[in-house]
């Protein structure tokens, strides 16, 4: 008989080489030190980036929406060093892990809507051309114009499962009671809790606090509750009829209306009607009916009043944001078919580095459109003329048959969608890009933290699930991992 073979332990030469090895990056980040005391910390985060982008893409998502949903609350705490965090994490998974794709399968996942978001692209760039842009700007403008774009894409280059949307289903969970918590300690120690973030107590209509949650404004926090507010219904109508989703949804959208953002109380009513509709039946349509009445009795006095203070601001009155929107139509019109390029007109970009087309337009005197960085805090106050002041009618145009297309991708498949927590997904992006379209008459939310990923975010994971052919194909898929006895929505 033959002895049995014996595992050999790992030789000497094996752990030097590793301890070498260990050496050898040590030593490289001491000498990067030289450079600076934040470069081998760069490093190591970018092959960290690399590795998950490699190893673990899901997680790479993730962790990038996080640091966008987190980008104010970072720069409050980190200072100056952390305020292009979120859009290094994104351009980082918008090369990598289209690359990966690629790499892994030979092929790239379509976005719904691309072609037209391609053509704002091409309108944006041959604008900046006939304008003669410098490249620079011209790149950073594009970027900042089309970043959620670019997310949604990375994020449909990726295989998601049902577990996956389980897992964002729980942290959602957990971020709507971090959000709650804020918005509750904001409403009722309005003081302590601005000192607490270092901004300032403000008292806003009806005498109640100005509620910023853990942001700087209250427009990002009534946005992100609008959000999350509509993903709570969502689940709760599709997937699973529960106290703790309706009451998720109760306590976010009650902390979206006492933000008293007009453009956020109105979106969410439209978009929540809108969504319950197909739902009311019978005896729930006839109980809705019933109480609308005593709801149009109590709400409508002070909205009212709310909409006649914006309107009087806003439009009637010589504000910067209707600065913004006439200077947005003269740049389109003189410049017909295009515009005045990205990173020239209403853009972060523009206002970062102070647009020509502002003097001309005579906003270099006006309070909040100056050229200081202290005084341009209006710049970017609005979304629309951003898009047809750079891109022109056409390349704004365009991108609004690439929302449109997106709207109808995600709703043209919902009834005969038999994943729960894909329906779930389709209802809530429709959503998402109702409500946060009704806020772009106001402000920059296609490309201002933290809900401007969720516009287009819900599109790219539906698209990286159908185009795994339902796993029949073996390239994976949502379909893949779900069981068919769960398939049916519990009530």
């Amino acid at each position: 008989m033959t002895a049995p073979a014996q595992v050999a332990a790992p030789g000497r030469g094996s752990t030097l080489g590793w301890a070498a090895a260990g050496s050898a990056v040590s030593a490289v980040l001491v000498a990067l030190l030289w450079l600076g005391p934040l470069v081998p910390l760069l490093v190591l985060a970018v092959a960290g980036a690399v590795l998950l982008a490699a190893r673990a893409p899901q997680l790479l998502v993730a962790l990038a929406l996080g640091t966008v949903l987190l980008s104010t609350p970072l720069q409050a705490l980190l200072g100056g060093a952390a305020s292009s965090l979120d859009d290094a994490a994104l351009l980082f998974c918008g090369l990598a892990l289209p690359v990966r794709r690629l790499v892994t399968t030979g092929r790239l996942v379509w976005l719904p809507g691309g072609a037209w978001f391609a053509g704002f692209l091409a309108f944006g760039l041959l604008s900046g051309l006939q304008q003669e842009v410098p490249t620079s700007i011209l790149a950073q403008g594009a970027f900042a114009a089309l970043k959620g774009v670019l997310f949604a894409f990375a994020v449909a280059q990726v295989r998601w499962t049902v577990d996956h949307l389980r897992t964002a289903v729980r942290w959602g969970g957990v971020l709507v009671v971090v959000i709650a918590v804020s918005g509750l300690v904001n409403l009722a120690l309005p003081g302590v809790w601005a000192n607490l973030l270092g901004t300032t107590a403000e008292t806003g209509p009806f005498g109640l606090p100005t509620l910023t949650g853990i942001f700087a404004r209250p427009g990002a926090f009534s946005r992100l509750c609008g959000v999350l507010a509509l993903a709570a219904l969502a689940h709760h109508l599709v997937v699973r009829r529960s106290r703790i989703a309706l009451g998720a949804f109760a306590t976010c959208a009650a902390l979206a209306v006492l933000t008293l953002q007009v453009k956020s109380i109105l979106g969410l009513i439209a978009t929540v009607a809108l969504m319950l509709l197909p739902f009311l039946r019978g005896g729930r349509a006839l109980r809705a009916l019933a109480f609308l009445p005593l709801l149009a009795l109590v709400a409508l006095p002070p909205l009212l009043q709310l909409v006649t203070s914006d309107v009087d601001r806003y439009v009637v009155a010589d504000s910067a944001r209707s600065l913004l929107t006439q200077g947005g139509a003269v740049v389109a019109t003189a410049t017909f078919p295009f515009g005045a390029g990205f990173g020239r007109f209403g853009s972060s970009t523009a206002a970062d580095n102070y647009s020509p087309w502002y003097y001309q337009l005579g906003f270099a005197d006006r309070f909040g459109l100056g050229p200081a960085a202290d005084s341009g805090q209006f710049l970017n106050d609005t979304q629309w003329p951003a898009l047809y002041g750079e891109a022109g009618w056409l390349g704004a145009a365009c991108f609004a048959a690439g929302l449109l297309a997106m709207a109808v991708y995600l709703l043209r498949g919902l009834r005969r969608e038999t994943v729960p927590h894909l329906r779930w997904l389709r209802l809530a992006g429709a959503g998402w890009i109702l409500l946060l379209v009704a806020e772009s008459v106001a402000a920059p939310v296609f490309v201002s933290a933290p809900a401007y990923p969720f516009v287009f975010i819900a599109a790219g994971l539906v698209a990286a699930s159908t185009s795994a052919g339902a796993g029949a194909r073996g390239t994976g898929g949502l379909a893949d991992d779900v069981n068919p006895a769960r398939a049916t929505p519990r009530r």
